[in-house]
């Protein structure tokens, strides 16, 4: 049975922290819901330093360049979720968690991911960017496991995709379990396809990814962003946000 819907969600700002603390608290904040925490929570935190996500089922040889991390400094850490190795440099990364009853949300993966997209969406638009919502790929392209040649994320397109000027901007990925799903990912402020080739194999821009800067023509800070993605999350899902008791 479904509960009534809450328009009171938690929000946490981490800030920068350690790859395994950001992966350790999405993994906590999962957990809690698992565990019977009905108020859904939005998490924004960065990398400090510089990191590569691993999708759960990458091998760490085929998928990431380990020599190329270590001297550049960047962490490797895996993720909760699937999908391919991710870097994590100059962006803001989401993360929502609620439990899959929650009447906000449709049932499917599919439903789940429109909802969560169009406050994504509302965001961007505050920023001042023409971005869009687009339906493209295979069915479970961005929300399963890939198994194509590329092994970067944002190589590859999904449903619900958000785009600006045809670029992808945006790459997340989801994870359900048992009375729960956590959904994160990545809004890029800057992007360096060069440095992502380096640390990831086989990575490259087919020049379908761009960034809030390139896209904006100026640099845009990081509270910035945080602030344009709470105001369309607050006014495209009619949520309020308080904070969380139980994280910083």
């Amino acid at each position: 049975m479904s509960l009534p819907y809450t328009h009171n969600w938690h929000f946490i700002d981490s800030g920068p922290n350690l790859a395994a603390y950001n992966m350790a608290v999405d993994e906590e904040l999962l957990a809690r819901a698992q565990a019977g925490e009905q108020t859904p929570v939005l998490r924004f935190y960065a990398w400090s330093p510089p990191a590569v996500s691993l999708g759960r089922f990458q091998k760490i040889g085929e998928a990431v360049n380990a020599d190329a991390c270590k001297r550049l400094g960047f962490d490797i850490v895996r993720r909760v979720t699937g999908g391919r190795a991710v870097l994590h440099r100059d962006e803001l990364t989401y993360c929502i968690v609620s439990p899959i009853d929650n009447p906000l949300f449709p049932p499917s993966v599919l439903g789940t991911y429109k909802i969560i997209a169009t406050g994504l969406l509302a965001g961007l638009r505050n920023l001042g960017m023409p971005a869009e919502m687009v339906s493209r790929g295979n069915r479970h392209a961005g929300l399963v496991d890939k198994t194509d040649d590329n092994p970067s994320c944002f190589s590859s397109p999904s449903w619900y995709e958000l785009v600006v000027n045809g670029k992808k901007i945006i790459g997340s990925a989801q994870r359900r379990l048992s009375g729960a799903f956590l959904q994160h990912g990545s809004i890029l402020i800057s992007y360096d396809p060069t440095l992502e080739a380096e640390v990831i194999r086989g990575a490259g821009s087919s020049g379908c990814i761009t960034s809030i800067g390139q896209e904006l023509g100026r640099t845009a800070a990081i509270e910035e962003v945080k602030n344009a993605l709470v105001s369309g999350f607050k006014s495209a899902l009619d949520i309020t946000f308080v904070p969380d008791p139980g994280f910083r």
